[in-house]
């Protein structure tokens, strides 16, 4: 079994597509393209965990169309376009391990003041290596938080779609990624 992540696909959200300059017909091309994608990459005993926005509209029953859709078990993190869509989420946030890495994973990015208290992120920053998030599509595939006192953080990745070639990420491309951050290569 293999693990993968992705965020931000936005099913049945057509203003995406023109948000994110993404290279689709429409809405219902790029649903299409997604899900096939994810199913290439995460097959059946594998697990896709979605780190928030799956969908735009379409309520429950939609959501059940798309999740049945998808080949691999998948599991579902809140997003802040989740409230009212449909979406069965299971958390809102999880620290996990990546071999042998400490990661925090929620949608938005952990330093950002707005959402998360400083007891929290000092927490993830003295906690974890890296944090795992979406919510940022296009405006970077990796960034240095920076705390309050101008220290900088760990590395947040962002798994979303816009930046993975509208595909799933797996753990190892994770892991090798977070290290190339370490190494100044990306």
């Amino acid at each position: 079994m293999k693990r993968y992540w992705t965020a931000d696909q936005h099913l049945g959200g057509g203003n995406v597509i023109g948000y994110c300059d993404r290279p689709f017909r429409d809405c219902d091309h790029m649903n299409v393209r997604l899900i096939d994608g994810a199913n290439e990459r995460a097959k059946e005993d594998d697990m896709l965990v979605v780190v928030g926005d799956f969908m735009m509209k379409g309520g429950a029953s939609k959501f059940k169309e798309w999740r049945d859709a998808y080949h691999s078990h998948t599991v579902f993190l809140l997003g802040n376009h989740c409230s009212n869509n449909g979406v069965k989420s299971v958390c809102s946030s999880m620290f996990t391990r990546i071999s042998h890495f400490n990661v925090f994973v929620n949608h938005i990015p952990y330093f950002y003041t707005d959402w998360f208290d400083a007891d929290l992120i000092a927490y993830v920053e003295k906690s974890c290596d890296f944090a795992i998030c979406g919510h940022v599509h296009t405006a970077w595939k990796h960034f240095m938080g920076v705390n309050e006192l101008g220290k900088a953080g760990i590395p947040c990745i962002n798994v979303g779609v816009d930046v993975w070639k509208y595909l799933p990420v797996s753990d190892d491309e994770l892991v090798n990624y977070y290290l190339k951050i370490k190494k100044g290569l990306v």
